[in-house]
Parts: structure tokens; sequence; C-alpha cells
């Protein structure tokens, strides 16, 4: 099955506990004012990719990682190439999975998909980004009403304290992107130097 996404980034540490593979899904309908990622948002853009070779890419020897996150765009809205995605890293053995949807979980227990797509993944954080809440960053989350669930004990409440928050890259090419918990404009107007990393 194809899932349209953003980017695949590998060796990230700023995207959960550890050295992490990331994919962000592209596509997302909910538009929460002040998104970190608005160029997710639109269903047309990125790329198609088979959930098999997204496995791939996530899991290749020449990139080892501690764990596998998925984000966007919104995850949950390609249930079935997320499901198909997380079934696959679990047949060979990826690391802890973590994923991120901008759903409350009340309203994820009411996509069909989402108890099959539960018992395969390691922990979530869920909940729309508010921007006037402050972040709660002892659970690894952008903004307070947003929460974390662990579902293995491949994963503790306390492997997301302390995680760097935002991480800038810089690509073969010289071209510098950000990634994390905030945006690249909000990395500068805060200029925190202890975050740069």
């Amino acid at each position: 099955m194809d899932i349209r996404i953003h980017q695949i980034l590998t060796g990230s540490i700023a995207n959960g506990p550890g050295k992490r593979n990331a994919v962000w899904f592209q596509g997302c309908t909910l538009n929460c004012p002040g998104c970190f990622n608005p160029q997710t948002h639109s269903n047309t853009e990125g790329f198609c990719i088979s959930s098999d070779e997204l496995c791939t890419q996530l899991l290749h020897p020449v990139h080892p990682c501690s764990g596998i996150t998925i984000s966007g765009g919104e995850p949950f809205q390609q249930p079935d190439g997320l499901l198909e995605l997380v079934i696959e890293l679990k047949k060979r053995n990826a690391p802890p999975i973590l994923v991120f949807s901008g759903y409350t979980f009340q309203q994820l227990q009411q996509n069909s998909k989402f108890k099959p797509i539960q018992q395969f993944i390691d922990s979530l954080i869920c909940g729309p980004y508010l921007k006037d809440q402050i972040p709660a960053y002892e659970r690894f989350c952008s903004s307070a009403n947003q929460e974390l669930y662990l579902f293995s004990d491949r994963l503790k409440a306390e492997d997301f304290i302390n995680l760097p928050i935002g991480e800038i890259i810089i690509d073969n090419f010289g071209n510098t992107s950000y990634s994390g918990l905030f945006s690249g404009k909000d990395w500068e107007s805060q200029n925190r130097p202890e975050q740069k990393r």
C-alpha cells in the first residue's frame, strides 16, 4: 500500500528518545493555528512510497537508530497505510515506535483502525497544538494539553524528560532545515543557545 509522505529524516535527536529515524506523513485537515509543519498539510504534495519501501528506508542498516518516529501531517488520516507500516516495522523487529497525532485520545478511539495500530506502537503523543498553552517538555509535548501514552514497556515516561527539543539539519548541499518540537522561526525568535546542537 502506498503512503503519501513529506520527508524521511535519519539520525534525529529531537524527535523522541535516543537517535531516531523519522517520517512525516503528508496531509492534514486539522490546521491547528501556529502548526510547526504547515508544509505537510496539503494532501497533494509530498510523494508516495509503499509501506514496504518506507519500512526498508527507516530500518536501513546504514542508518542505525534506537527508535522510529512517525509524525506529520496527520498519520491517522492515512490509517490503512499507517497500520500496514507499523505491522511491517514490528515484523522486522524495529526499535520503539513513537507516533504523533493532532487528534485527542478520545477522537482516536473512535477511529476503527486505532486499536489495531495501538497494538504495534510503543508510544503516542496526541492532542491538537494550542499555541496559547505553554509547552510540556517533561512529556515532550509542544503544548500542555497534549498527552503522552505508553503502550509497551520498551519506553518509560522518564525517557521523554530533558530531550533536545530542536535541531538544525544541514544537508550535503549546505541547505538548512529545522526539526523537533518547534519551527525554525520559533527557534530564531527564542535564540536560546543551550538548545542549539
